[in-house]
Formats: C-alpha cells, sequence, structure tokens
C-alpha cells in the first residue's frame, strides 16, 4: 500500500497559491481646502496622487506630467524625473510577477499524473514552484522601486511648494499675488528731544602731577582760620624769639 501523497501536494498548492497573494491597502478621506493658487497636494489611495487647484496633476507608479509641472525649480524637476523612472521599473518588475505568478498554476497540471507516472509529476509540479519563487522575488524587487518613486516624488512636491507653489504661483504663470494678511504695524519712531537741552557736559580730569615740581609751603596762619593739620604743623618752622 502506497503512502498518501496529499499532505505534499497541499504543500505544493500552498506554494503556487502564495504568488497570488496580494496585500491590504489604505486611503485618505480628507483633502486640504485651504491651499495657495499654484500649491501641491497630495492624497493616498494604493497609491499616491497629486493635486493642484483642484486637478490631477500626476499620480504612482510612472508620475507622468510631474517633471513637466515642477519643471522651473531644478530640484523638483530632478526629483520628478527621477520618480518616473523608478516608477517605470517597479511596474516591469509587478508585471512580470504577476505573469509568471498566473503562469506557475500551470505547474498543479502535474497532479494529472499522481497514479500514472510520477517522475513526470514531481517534474512539472517542480518547475511550477520555480516559476512560482521567481515571481515571489521580482514582486518583492518592485517594492522598493515603489517606495523610491513614492519618495521621490513627495521631494518633489516639497520642493516646488517651498519655492513657488505656497507663494500662490505656478510655473506656467511666475505672477506672485500679494498677500492675503494685514500689513505689520510701523516700527514706533524715537521720542523727539526736549527743546533747550544740551548734552552733559563731560566730567573734567584732574591735573597730572608732575614727580619734579617743587612742594609749595603751606599759607601763614591768620586769626579765625582753622588750624593747620599736624603735617602742616611739622613742616613750618617755629617764630624766633624777640631780641631784648
Amino acid at each position: 500500500m502506497r503512502p498518501s501523497k496529499r499532505p505534499s501536494i497541499a504543500l505544493l498548492a500552498c506554494v503556487l497559491g502564495s504568488a497570488h497573494l496580494g496585500c491590504t491597502h489604505g486611503h485618505t478621506s480628507y483633502t486640504p481646502r485651504v491651499v495657495a493658487r499654484g500649491e501641491l497636494t497630495a492624497s493616498y489611495d494604493d497609491g499616491f496622487t497629486l493635486w493642484a487647484g483642484g486637478q490631477k496633476v500626476a499620480e504612482s507608479y510612472h508620475y507622468e506630467g510631474l517633471e513637466r509641472f515642477v519643471r522651473c525649480v531644478p530640484e523638483a524637476r530632478e526629483h520628478a524625473r527621477q520618480a518616473s523612472q523608478s516608477g517605470r521599473s517597479a511596474t516591469t518588475l509587478s508585471t512580470l510577477g504577476v505573469v509568471l505568478g498566473v503562469g506557475s498554476l500551470g505547474g498543479l497540471s502535474g497532479l494529472y499524473f499522481q497514479d500514472k507516472n510520477e517522475a513526470a509529476m514531481g517534474a512539472i509540479l517542480g518547475m511550477g514552484v520555480a516559476v512560482a519563487a521567481t515571481a515571489v522575488v521580482l514582486g518583492a524587487l518592485s517594492r522598493p522601486a515603489k517606495e523610491r518613486a513614492h519618495g521621490h516624488a513627495l521631494d518633489a512636491m516639497n520642493y516646488y511648494n517651498d519655492a513657488v507653489g505656497s507663494l500662490g504661483a505656478t510655473c506656467d504663470d511666475l505672477t506672485y499675488p500679494p498677500p492675503a494678511g494685514p500689513e505689520p504695524p510701523p516700527l514706533p519712531s524715537p521720542p523727539p528731544e526736549a527743546p533747550g537741552a544740551s548734552p552733559e557736559a563731560a566730567p573734567q580730569l584732574a591735573p597730572e602731577i608732575s614727580p619734579d615740581a617743587a612742594p609749595r609751603s603751606a599759607p601763614a596762619a591768620t586769626p579765625g582760620a582753622e588750624s593747620p593739620s599736624p603735617e602742616q604743623q611739622m613742616d613750618t618752622p617755629p617764630p624766633l624769639p624777640a631780641p631784648r
């Protein structure tokens, strides 16, 4: 009695089916309403879409039209070009992965030889598994290419908005409208000087005393005047006695 082949067949079927599994996607639900005339905005619904003035400018993954829209800003134009290149690469890899993934289902036809020719069944199933694995690899390589495309597109949007879009202009019409807000108040003027006021006189410096100058004798004491200081009394000689 032969052992059952059903567990291995179910495993192979799961491997082949894994090439066709997809990922869930999200989306944005709010669109900004207060934007400048030429400003770019982004929305997401299983891929980015760029808008300006209520019109669609470009969408993932190729982002066609974005390079022309931001052409007046060199940095934005270069990022838009790289976004388009990365998007085309991602689309090519994804398409090849899907085609090979669908083709790998043909390997299930090997189950027809389950009880007739086990060698033929194994070869056909093995070929299907190899094709499915190639499809998975191509799908995995397409993901970073998509991420690069998104990154370059958002960089192009930001460069453009900083230089042109957020100021209310476009590359087709580089006319910057005046600001909508009120003008700032003027700066206060300095208070006027009082009439007749003269500038304060600079303090006079004390005269320098030369070391070569001779010391002057103290003046003679007068009645009612203050007594000289002890230093002055020592410098003044005592009076001579009167002759008899």
